[in-house]
């Protein structure tokens, strides 16, 4: 049995989706910030759904569900930013002589503590 052109077209354009659909949970998964064991879980389940089709749905529910380490980057950013913006008050309270060198050094000891 001899394929034509268009025929071969269609059937790679038919692999390239089915590839694209299974890699779904996967490409979530990295957009969350995903990584290590937790990744490598998703991966084989998504590519288990090729046989297993209800391999698949757990993996993109474990994708959406399981926490990823952006959100805690997020998180320490803005607990940092808050530091950074405190310590930058303490060293204008000090410069102006509101308080003394010995109290800004105790503050900035508590804060980055």
């Amino acid at each position: 049995m001899m394929f034509g052109f268009f025929e071969l077209l269609i059937l790679f354009a038919f692999i390239a989706f089915f590839i694209l659909i299974i890699r779904i949970p996967i490409i979530i998964a990295k957009g969350r910030g995903i990584t290590g064991s937790d990744m490598t879980t998703i991966a084989v389940l998504s590519w288990f759904g090729i046989f297993f089709g209800l391999t698949w749905v757990i993996a993109l529910v474990l994708s959406l569900v399981w926490g990823g380490s952006l959100s805690i980057k997020i998180e320490n950013a803005e607990q940092g930013g808050e530091t950074l913006d405190k310590l930058e008050k303490l060293h204008r309270l000090k410069k102006s002589g509101a308080i003394t060198k010995k109290e800004f050094e105790a503050q900035k000891k508590k804060l980055l503590d």
